[in-house]
């Protein structure tokens, strides 16, 4: 009884520790099932402590750094990647471990009898005033850090890693250290400074990681056609400009659709709006993932084709045989200037090309066929 109750205050951070993670990370299995799991994993852990005691390890939170074990069945028992889980564990056993070092100083220091059983319950009246704001504040954050982390840049997660881990392990050394010397509410009071520093920390990470992802979003809306959902001329400019400095082959076609201002007289401006968007989804689809559509304005479209558009392609695309379904109104064909980039080019302003692109439009829109198209 005597070796098993040298377990207990561990065994308390670690179902709290636990608990937290599983809040963080998304479980492959039951609940019923994750539990048992991690029952027996426990019970095959704790069994050669309870036959082959060493008090003055068991009773102070060394312990508790055997929890990092269990990481070999939390890989199984969760979706997460290993090096996900380990930044989880490091950053719920901060306040788990933080509590229990908090717990070890008050004991010192009221030089409470029957240390493990006090050490057990001042750590539940500390777990007991501070779990249910830490879950509702802290562990949504943690959560939404770990989930986000791929959304910011590699060097930034490297640097959100490495300062986790360091912040983890600096309260394990101050908890052995302060184990070994006097002074305790000096000692209560630096693991407090130090525990409140890594909740603002992680507040701090929380609120970066948001407002990036905010930018970002906002970003895509600002390169985003409104009604189409192609992109507009900020993001064409930029893809055109990315295959430019990566000396891609490509072609650039400019679209524009004939008597559309017809369209809009003859049934509508709503009919109209259907019209460009059945355009952008038939035609997108046309280019079988080889291209993207983009809208330039009003009734005029871009696409960029990754290598060179023969007429016979080109004559294809235009017909829009997947018209007919869900259409709004019957097709009215479409003009089209075709310019073809290739590398080394005579032309790198994205703007030339296409005024280029344009003016052969213009050619061809009076003979309805493709006669004109220029290289660059």
């Amino acid at each position: 009884m005597e070796n098993l109750l040298c377990f207990l205050p561990s065994m308390e951070v670690l179902i709290f520790n636990l608990i937290n993670l599983n809040y963080c990370v998304t479980r492959r299995y039951s609940i019923l099932k994750t539990v048992t799991v991690l029952c027996t994993f426990t019970a095959l852990i704790i069994l050669p402590g309870i036959l082959f005691p060493a008090k003055e390890v068991y009773g102070n939170g060394q312990f508790s750094m055997l929890g990092f074990i269990y990481i070999i069945p939390l890989k199984f028992l969760y979706r997460e990647k290993m090096e996900l889980l380990f930044i989880n564990m490091c950053m719920s056993w901060t306040y788990t471990l933080g509590i229990m070092a908090v717990s070890v100083q008050i004991i010192y220091f009221s030089g409470f009898s029957e240390y493990h059983l006090s050490l057990m319950i001042v750590e539940a009246i500390l777990f007991s005033a501070t779990f249910i704001p830490f879950k509702k504040y802290m562990i949504p954050k943690f959560s939404y850090i770990i989930r986000n982390t791929q959304k910011v840049q590699k060097k930034q997660f490297a640097y959100l890693k490495i300062s986790i881990c360091f912040n983890f392990f600096v309260l394990i050394l101050l908890h052995m250290i302060f184990l070994n010397s006097e002074k305790y509410l000096f000692q209560i009071t630096a693991l407090v400074i130090f525990l409140a520093t890594n909740y603002l920390f992680y507040q701090i990470v929380y609120e970066v990681i948001s407002s990036s992802i905010q930018v970002h979003e906002l970003e895509k809306t600002a390169a985003k056609d409104a009604l189409t959902g192609l992109g507009n001329r900020t993001q064409l400019m930029k893809d055109m400009q990315y295959r430019m400095q990566e000396n891609q082959l490509f072609s650039v076609l400019f679209l524009d659709l004939d008597r559309f201002k017809l369209i809009n007289d003859q049934y509508g401006h709503d009919v109209g709006d259907n019209y460009l968007i059945h355009f952008a989804k038939v035609f997108g689809e046309e280019l079988n993932d080889k291209g993207k559509l983009y809208r330039y304005g009003g009734d005029e479209f871009i696409a960029i084709y990754d290598g060179v558009l023969t007429r016979e392609i080109i004559d294809s695309i235009a017909k829009c045989k997947n018209w007919n379904e869900d259409a709004p109104c019957e097709f009215n064909q479409v003009s089209i200037g075709l310019v073809v980039c290739e590398p080394p080019y005579t032309d790198k302003e994205p703007n030339n090309i296409l005024k280029r692109a344009d003016t052969i439009m213009y050619k061809n829109k009076a003979t309805r066929k493709i006669r004109n198209e220029e290289k660059i």
